[in-house]
């Protein structure tokens, strides 16, 4: 992508722009403490999970040795974009973009071990929160998704590809700065190397057609949705606010705390986000009330709602034409970094107003069509289907039987790996395998790019080789997506037990070898006690009844068969 048009700001008297080194500055003054910064189109979601926390990572480098006395500086990276800011005195502010500029120029590459184990340390005392597998389930290990799985790329980036990724993405084409002030301040260098805009992160959806549902959440409901972009988009939002408050909170204690957020994702997109607290004991009800709210406003509006929700929209566009213009400027910058429409809050006034109830109701149904709950439990009786636990596609290769739960088994397929149990089968493909994790046990972690992850621990595999897994999996896989891991503790390594009820078998008294000849002595026996017995037990019972006694044919038959149950229980089938 080329540079961009710069955009028209006459929605928003007092704010000029300017370019200084390539980059273009937004300005507008403001009483008191200078502020200013930087963003970058780049963020996590532009990463692969191979190479994720190399944005982070850079962030960190470009901040090593900014030290400025009594002023506030920080950087943040988020999924789209990564942004550098000061607020201090105008020499401040200079001082600082300077310096990160001249930082992401030539990057202390000497301090990228030290950086990373403080992200690391960062990482250990983060929660990611429900959000992780919300975003995971929905986008899989790529874009969006990798907000999940934490920064797994960090023991593998190497110095070249931070050094390529900051001179990719940290460029003037792919930047926007503001400074509070009237015009540019005497000495700015924001001297950065040469590029192109960046467009958004790739946007995947692994749900397919329908809603569907993930259960765990033991407190409440939570809801991630994506719908078409614009302002009806964040309408529908507000109408969805007000219909909880009521439902939820107003007539029925049901809700503790109720969240409804709406976020650029790309171009077409936002995502429309909902979490939902519910009060001790009303957990079920919290996700039944929130379903019902989203369901019904498929089919109706109320004027009421939508008048509250349009009078919300409104008093926030009136308070942001009312404030000073420098206010403005982070989030001008945003929104022009990323592409957006820079309409001024008079013309966004116009937007919402024009908004109707068929609109919101037409959002309604997308929201509802593609939504991702996550409830307490299942939630079949609202139509909606459980996320799929199991890969598509069966591993058809050399089995091996996990020893301690037996029905379990791992399968290494030409193609990739797989785990198969009677209920369904998980299979990460190499050609899909966007991170493959090793340790110097031999042990193997494949992730695919749906989020699917087979766990290979040879230990725990009956007949499986550490040596024979390396093998088959490490030459397959491509290697800018291998993490070697340092070797474990000997405690760390699982050891397999067999269940209690699969126990080593008691060897009974009469097990081993039994002869031949043995057991034609024990039938020679058996028939020459039965006729003594028989023939015995016939003639008393004559003379104690005075009776004639003929059995027949019944003594030989009683003999015959107990001849048989000796044999097969003296030479089982399998041994005979």
């Amino acid at each position: 992508m080329s540079a961009p048009t710069l955009p028209d700001l006459t929605g928003y008297p007092g704010v000029t722009l300017a370019e200084a080194d390539g980059v273009p500055v937004l300005l507008a003054p403001r009483e008191g403490n200078t502020g200013g910064g930087i963003i970058f189109r780049v963020g996590s979601a532009h990463e692969t999970l191979a190479t994720s926390g190399i944005t982070h990572l850079i962030e960190h480098l470009a901040l090593r040795d900014q030290v400025l006395g009594e002023a506030h500086l920080n950087g943040q990276t988020h999924a789209d974009i990564t942004l550098f800011h000061v607020g201090g005195s105008a020499t401040d502010v200079v001082t600082y973009l300077n310096d990160v500029c001249s930082a992401l120029r030539a990057l202390p590459v000497d301090l990228i071990d030290t950086e990373k184990d403080i992200l690391r340390s960062e990482a250990a005392g983060r929660h990611r929160g429900i959000g992780a597998r919300l975003r995971i389930s929905r986008h899989g290990a790529r874009g969006f998704g990798l907000a999940g799985y934490g920064e797994r790329g960090l023991d593998r980036i190497t110095t070249d590809e931070v050094l390529d990724w900051a001179s990719t993405w940290f460029t003037r084409e792919n930047a926007v700065a503001w400074i509070t002030a009237d015009a540019l301040p005497e000495g700015l260098d924001l001297r950065l190397p040469a590029g192109e805009r960046m467009p958004s992160p790739v946007l995947t959806d692994l749900l397919g057609t329908g809603p569907a549902y993930l259960t765990g959440l033991e407190d409440g409901v939570a809801l991630d949705t994506v719908v078409p972009r614009g302002t009806a988009g964040g309408l529908t939002a507000r109408v969805l606010r007000e219909v909880l408050h009521r439902d939820l909170r107003g007539t029925a204690d049901i809700a503790s705390t109720i969240d409804v957020d709406h976020d650029f994702l790309d171009a077409e997109h936002t995502r429309l986000s909902v979490a939902v607290q519910g009060t001790e004991g009303r957990q079920d009800a919290a996700a039944g009330g929130l379903a019902d709210a989203l369901s019904g406003l498929r089919f109706h509006v109320t004027g009421d709602d939508l008048a509250a929700a349009r009078a919300g929209a409104v008093e926030e566009l009136t308070e942001a034409a009312a404030a000073p213009a420098a206010a403005l400027l982070p989030g001008l910058a945003h929104r022009m970094v990323t592409g957006r429409p820079l309409d001024g809050p008079e013309r966004m006034r116009e937007q919402v107003e024009s908004v109707t109830a068929d609109e919101v109701r037409a959002v309604a149904r997308e929201a509802w069509g593609n939504a991702l709950w996550f409830g307490p439990l299942d939630m079949d009786w609202a139509g909606i289907d459980p996320v799929a636990s199991w890969s598509e596609r069966r591993p058809e290769g050399r089995s091996f039987q996990r020893i301690d739960v037996p029905d379990l088994s791992l399968v290494l397929a030409p193609d990739g790996v797989g785990t198969v149990t009677p209920q369904g089968a998980v299979t990460v493909r190499f050609e899909d395998c966007v991170l493959l994790e090793t340790v110097p046990d031999g042990a193997r972690a494949l992730t695919g790019a749906d989020g699917f992850r087979i766990l290979i621990e040879p230990t725990m595999y009956g007949g499986l080789d550490p040596a024979a897994v390396a093998a088959h999996v490490d030459p397959r896989v491509p290697a800018n997506v291998v993490v070697h891991l340092p070797a474990r503790e000997p405690d760390e390594i699982p050891v397999a037990r067999r269940p209690a009820k699969e126990a080593a078998p008691r060897v009974k008294a009469d097990a081993g070898p039994r002869s031949v000849l043995a057991t034609v002595g024990l039938v020679l026996g058996l028939w020459a006690a039965g006729v003594v017995v028989l023939g015995g037990g016939q003639v008393l019972l004559q003379e104690a009844f005075d009776v004639n006694i003929r059995l027949g044919f019944l003594p030989l038959l009683a003999l015959g068969w107990a001849t048989y149950g000796l044999i097969k229980k003296r030479h089982p089938k399998e041994e005979r």
